[in-house]
């Protein structure tokens, strides 16, 4: 656990698993620019179970981050270790959930940048998503999250650190931070049945992969 200027950063536990879920319906879940697209959450359905069963299906290996400022929940990086050669079981959503052209994307991602395949290495963590309350923006949560991330990879013997963004805020972020990008799909050219998935409002105009060696 690491605290500066009364911000805490901390290994998030499974008590935490509920109050994380409720910090993304409020600050994630709806702004993500492709669920927005999609219209994943609605008024009319503010749930979508296979997005949230998604996010949270890696939660509680000890990689999960949470931070705290003024004994509230304003961040949250949640962290996922992979290994070279272990197989990674397919996610798919219930029967006509929307969620599932993200999956798919996604996935296309991974296949395309193939990690292994591109860097000598055994192990890599990959921030999945990370998130800050917008109240307490400008603080530096996000960097003292992927600091403290980058310790915890590091101490599970991982040697590259990889982020996606599908959103250009996150892009930005992630260049911000130190990494570099590696990948980079404009969603007008991924298609299925040649006609594009996504096509979100400006300036979101890609998904983009970005790493730093640890």
């Amino acid at each position: 656990m690491s605290t500066t200027s009364e911000i805490t950063i901390r290994t998030a536990g499974e008590s935490d698993k509920e109050p994380i879920r409720q910090f993304f319906r409020t600050f994630f879940f709806k702004d993500e620019p492709l669920n927005d697209f999609l219209q994943l959450i609605t008024d009319e359905s503010p749930v979508n179970e296979d997005l949230e069963r998604f996010v949270l299906q890696s939660f509680g290996k000890g990689l999960d981050l949470v931070a705290e400022y003024q004994g509230r929940l304003v961040g949250v990086c949640l962290n996922n270790l992979f290994q070279r050669d272990e197989p990674v079981e397919p996610f798919r959503c219930s029967p006509g959930n929307k969620f599932q052209n993200i999956v798919d994307l996604l996935e296309h991602v991974e296949a395309t940048v193939d990690y292994f395949g591109k860097y000598p290495i055994e192990r890599l963590v990959s921030i999945g998503i990370i998130s800050v309350d917008a109240s307490v923006r400008g603080k530096g949560i996000a960097k003292k999250l992927v600091a403290r991330t980058k310790e915890i990879s590091r101490e599970h013997k991982a040697e590259l650190l990889v982020v996606e963004c599908t959103s250009f805020y996150s892009a930005a972020a992630a260049k911000s931070l130190g990494f570099d990008e590696i990948f980079s799909l404009d969603f007008a050219d991924y298609k299925k049945n040649g006609t594009p998935v996504f096509n979100p409002p400006a300036p979101h105009k890609a998904v983009t992969a970005y790493v730093t060696k640890l």
